[in-house]
């Protein structure tokens, strides 16, 4: 087979912004596909339109139509899509501690994963222009791709997207995988033929199969229903049956088939396709070691800075690339990465951070920019000492809820475009826009550090005093963006939702009030961690991740009572001795927070609008000048009676609350009243301050729950001022 690669070539690097405004038609891209290598007919691109705009609940008898339609173009029937990415991603961005490798480990993965796929299939169907996107590539973010191409050209691709992940990044591991579809599949996913009938399995059949309790098990999952479809989970009528089939039968459904082939070649490395060899460095016993991974034999010694360093060849390259994005000479290791070069068209989130201030010049961060140059932040001990107290850095990690469920069920390639790009918009305008709002330059450093913004996930670094009101910013312009522009691309996709009955805060901040009447479409869901910035890494990405999951456990209970918004979990990490074994064994012993427990030492995870309210609690006892030692006294009667039930410590409450006068209508403000009294949509509350009634426990057997803890532990990384 031939090959197109025979050279590297860079060519001038694209910017996501311009996908929005550089829409490829979809129906000449099509065509081409399909016709390949010869230019499409005007009656061919006719035929994709009328098949892509056809209705999206057709008939047995309209869907023969159709069929019958393309046959008259038979030779012309057949396109593939190709669909892949990075595998074990975390591996090896922080496969090192060290912030510059770090970063430039996901700068490497983003230019190979973004412009270096663009590039294959501009090299591989020249279009002209190369600073644009290549019109076959629906998207190219977050780590993943997905691209159309001609059924005897796929394989050829996907294997190239592989290999060129190898070839620059030396240890990262890749998946791509291609399959060909018919025309009428882009349009009602996979169809199959009865051979008997000479017709294709349809409504009709499937409600018909849904009666055989034999087949009802695995038809019910496969064709499963959405949280906000309306209809019980085992309704049966001819309704529910109908929505389960046509939401299943649209373009999504071939992603979904792409995804299980990808997941199966990610395991087995010899399916769907040639053998996939994963890269592996012996480490000989008397090699020197990596001095950045300590898991590969150092085979370069350069100054880098100050230091000589001995690396490996993957590990030097992070580093280049690492110091490259953020301006800094890379020392020697430009000659002795000979003849591999960092690439020239790489795009920095500075850079993209300078236009987002150019273009949001009222914000708070630019009105505080003097003449002077701002450079990015060499270390965490730079975002450290942005934050007060100092030394602290806050980790977010952000991922949107149930988002590839969403994908699965859009019915077009030009709604997969718009939404797969409206969520990486979405994401970054979130992320720039709370950055700007929350931070402001300090000491002639950008005090913050962007690792990821990938498609619906984020991860960033910001100054441990920040992160609570970033994060909370982030949610909320995410979730309110994102649910307007689904608006107008999937309208009947969304469905509102009330969260009054999950949500335990009542109380009067406008910020959760706010919250409290919208209803997102799609949900952000985060884990935030607070620590000291000589913390190792590694533990804090742990941590992280852990409490990200905690957020999505709770926003997936949520999404059973019809409330799709994101969730949060967090946790300030005063030492590394907090935690020794994990997050969920620390607090079962130290917060009692485990399924049955009695009383619960804690409220995480929490809603954004419980946050909002808890960020409220926080600085409306800031404001009123509340002795922490009073505050701690509190939470000690809570730590120290475990067997005693609440009354002992609610009494303490009641008490400390009476001596302090100068807050106690404070108290009964903001903690109180906004966590504890009943409220109109849960009358079950009991008034038993500083304790709440747990939204999992019945009539017979109450269950409590307290913020006191939460409130003290994140009480010194709130600002009296928001």
């Amino acid at each position: 087979m031939r090959r197109w690669y025979d050279k590297e070539q860079h060519f001038p690097k694209h910017r996501l912004e311009g996908f929005m405004s550089d829409t490829p038609d979809y129906n000449r891209v099509i065509a081409e596909c399909l016709a390949h290598p010869q230019l499409p007919s005007d009656d061919l691109i006719a035929l994709v339109k009328l098949v892509l705009t056809a209705e999206d609940e057709p008939s047995r008898e309209r869907l023969q139509a159709l069929n019958q339609q393309l046959n008259a173009h038979s030779n012309h029937r057949r396109l593939a899509l190709v669909y892949g990415g990075a595998t074990k991603i975390k591996g090896y961005v922080f496969e090192s501690p060290k912030l510059p490798e770090i970063r430039g480990a996901s700068a490497l993965l983003d230019w190979v994963g973004e412009q270096q796929v663009h590039q294959i299939w501009h090299k591989a169907f020249p279009k002209g222009d190369l600073s644009k996107p290549h019109p076959y590539v629906i998207y190219a973010s977050g780590g993943s791709f997905l691209a159309f191409a001609p059924c005897s050209e796929a394989q050829e691709l996907a294997t190239q997207v592989e290999r060129t992940y190898t070839e620059h990044t030396l240890t990262a591991n890749s998946v791509a995988v291609a399959a060909c579809f018919d025309l009428l599949e882009l349009r009602y996913g996979r169809l199959f033929r009865d051979q008997a009938t000479d017709s294709f399995y349809w409504v009709e059949d499937f409600i018909r199969d849904c009666q055989d309790a034999n087949k009802w098990a695995e038809l019910e999952q496969y064709y499963y229903l959405h949280e906000d479809s309306g209809f019980a989970a085992h309704d049966k009528s001819e309704a529910a049956l109908k929505w389960r089939f046509f939401n299943r039968k649209t373009f999504g459904e071939l992603v979904t088939v792409l995804a299980t082939m990808f997941h199966r070649r990610r395991d087995e490395r010899a399916s769907h396709g040639e053998p996939r060899y994963l890269p592996h460095y012996e480490l000989m016993p008397w090699d020197v070691k990596c001095h950045s991974s300590d898991v590969r034999s150092a085979v370069i010694e350069a100054r880098v800075g100050d230091d000589r360093r001995q690396l490996s060849e993957a590990s030097a390259r992070k580093l280049a690339v690492g110091r490259t994005v953020k301006g800094v000479d890379i020392g020697d290791l430009e000659k002795a990465l000979k003849p591999w070069r960092v690439p020239p068209d790489l795009e920095t989130w500075e850079a993209r951070w300078r236009e987002f201030l150019d273009n949001h010049k009222q914000s708070n961060y630019a009105r505080h920019l003097d003449n002077a140059a701002i450079k990015p932040a060499s270390d965490l001990a730079d975002i450290a000492a942005a934050s007060s107290p100092s030394r602290y850095i806050g980790l977010i990690y952000a991922d949107g809820n149930n988002i590839g469920r969403l994908m699965a069920t859009l019915t077009t390639p030009q709604r997969y475009y718009d939404v797969s790009h409206a969520l990486s918009e979405v994401a970054r305008e979130a992320v720039f826009t709370a950055l700007a709002e929350h931070l402001t330059p300090a000491n002639n450093i950008h005090p913050f550090e962007i690792l990821a913004i990938g498609g619906d996930d984020l991860f960033i670094i910001v100054p441990g005093d920040k992160a609570f009101d970033i994060a909370l910013t982030i949610a909320l312009h995410f979730e309110r963006e994102l649910t307007v522009r689904l608006g107008s691309l999937i309208q009947h996709k969304i469905t509102k939702s009330n969260q009054a009955n999950l949500v335990r805060y009542h109380g009067n901040d406008p910020v959760a009030q706010a919250i409290r009447t919208c209803s997102p479409a799609v949900g952000l869901s985060a884990g935030v961690l607070i620590a000291q910035e000589n913390t190792p890494f590694f533990f804090l990405r742990d941590l992280v991740e852990k409490l990200l999951t905690n957020a999505k456990k709770l926003a997936k209970r949520n999404a059973t009572g019809h409330f799709f918004g994101g969730t949060i979990d967090f946790m300030v990490l005063k030492s590394i001795g907090m935690v020794s074994d994990s997050i969920d064994a620390f607090r079962a012993e130290a917060l009692q927070d485990f399924s049955d427990s009695q009383r619960r030492l804690t409220a995480r995870p929490y809603t954004w609008a419980e946050f909002a309210g808890l960020l409220a609690s926080i600085r409306a006892l800031k404001q009123a000048n509340a002795p922490r030692s009073q505050l701690y006294r509190i939470q000690r009667v809570l730590l120290r009676n475990r067997t005693a039930g609440i009354f002992d410590s609610a009494m303490e409450y009641l008490y400390t609350r009476s001596r302090l006068r100068g807050i106690s209508e404070t108290l009964i403000e903001h903690v109180e009243k906004a966590w504890c009294w009943p409220s109109p949509s849960m009358p079950q509350r009991v008034h038993v301050p500083p304790w709440s009634s747990r939204l999992d426990g019945t009539a017979k057997e109450r269950r409590y729950e307290t913020i006191w803890p939460d409130l003290l532990e994140a009480y010194e990384f709130v600002p009296a001022e928001q």
